[in-house]
């Protein structure tokens, strides 16, 4: 397994990662807003990149939203 840290460098900056409930990390173009099933983003570009990476869960999905570019 990999820690999503070592794949963000890698991704577009000003782009947002996320963990939904069922473990599966997504890339949203835009910021999502946390509901009580998961991440929703108002943009269509979303990725899932769990489908091409085996990336470690979050200890808390609710607390793994990640802004690409900031620390």
């Amino acid at each position: 397994m990999i820690n999503i840290q070592d794949i963000i460098p890698f991704m577009c900056k000003g782009d947002y990662v996320a963990m939904q409930p069922n473990g599966n990390w997504y890339v949203y173009g835009s910021e999502p807003r946390l509901t009580i099933g998961g991440w929703v983003a108002h943009s269509n570009t979303t990725c899932c990149i769990s489908d091409a990476f085996d990336i470690a869960p979050a200890d808390d999905w609710t607390k793994s939203l990640i802004k690409v570019g900031e620390k």
